[in-house]
């Protein structure tokens, strides 16, 4: 295991970062603010995988490495996307005690409620649920659909925990996911207006986390055919700082001027 940090430690020397041997952790944490660049993220992930080989239960590693992957998920190319969900989501599901994502997904309803509701850290079920809410999407929709309420009730739980963790995330998912069973009509008794209310609040919890004006703008206004409040949406993400959040806001500017690109084809 020793062999297996070394060998990511010079990895990581190699790309043109300096870390110090004695202190990893330290390397880790001065990567974190800068992984929106994709090699920094990649360093990051060695690092912290070479450490978790030091200690393979350490479930705030995992966790970590859950958020990490799934990050990665968004940089790469759309043919090793999902690859990269599942690898997120087995980390996740084995910072919360589980073997891996299939384990997750033999999981009763009754039994992840269980399993969760033993857990205190939000970030083990927050990027666990991220990344399995994208697995199930990209699957055939009867295959899913055993599964969508899990998705759900890990985001509750996280809202149980502390609904502004993230940035409120959590309740920003939560409108996602009622927005997407709402184009299923009344077959999971879900309005559209009953998203709205959760991207509300997710706005209000954290203003300064683009992503909850993105979501609401793609997966609200979008439906909603509510062009106003998709353009408004958009421009303030476009106009407002990095803030605190340098690789998720990143991520929504460039959304934002890519949906914005659109908007005359979205609302045609």
């Amino acid at each position: 295991m020793r062999k297996a940090l070394l060998l990511a430690i010079a990895a990581v020397a190699w790309a043109g970062w300096t870390p110090s041997v004695a202190n990893p952790t330290a390397e880790a944490e001065a990567l974190f603010p800068v992984r929106y660049e994709a090699r920094n993220l990649e360093r990051l992930i060695a690092i912290q995988e070479a450490l978790l080989a030091e200690e393979p239960g350490n479930a705030s590693l995992l966790a970590q490495l859950a958020q990490l992957w799934y990050e990665r998920s968004t940089l790469v190319p759309e043919n090793v996307k999902e690859a990269a969900l599942r690898t997120a989501a087995d980390y996740g599901f084995r910072s919360l005690g589980l073997a891996g994502l299939d384990e997750g997904l033999r999981l009763s309803e009754d039994g992840l409620r269980a399993l969760v509701a033993q857990a205190t850290d939000p970030a083990t079920i927050l990027w666990t649920a991220h990344s399995l809410g994208l697995i199930l999407g990209r699957m055939n929709p009867l295959a899913a659909i055993p599964h969508r309420n899990k998705v759900r009730i890990m985001y509750d739980r996280v809202i149980e925990l502390d609904p502004g963790y993230w940035g409120g995330s959590a309740p920003q998912a939560v409108g996602a996911l009622l927005a997407n069973l709402s184009d299923y009509g009344f077959l999971f008794g879900v309005k559209l207006a009953d998203a709205k209310l959760y991207f509300e609040w997710a706005l209000d919890l954290d203003p300064t986390y683009l992503e909850n004006h993105l979501a609401y703008a793609w997966e609200y206004a979008r439906r909603a055919k509510d062009r106003v409040l998709f353009e408004d949406l958009l421009r303030y993400i476009r106009e407002a700082p990095i803030g605190d959040w340098p690789f998720w806001n990143r991520h929504a500017k460039e959304k934002a001027a890519e949906y914005l690109a659109e908007v005359d084809r979205l609302f045609k």
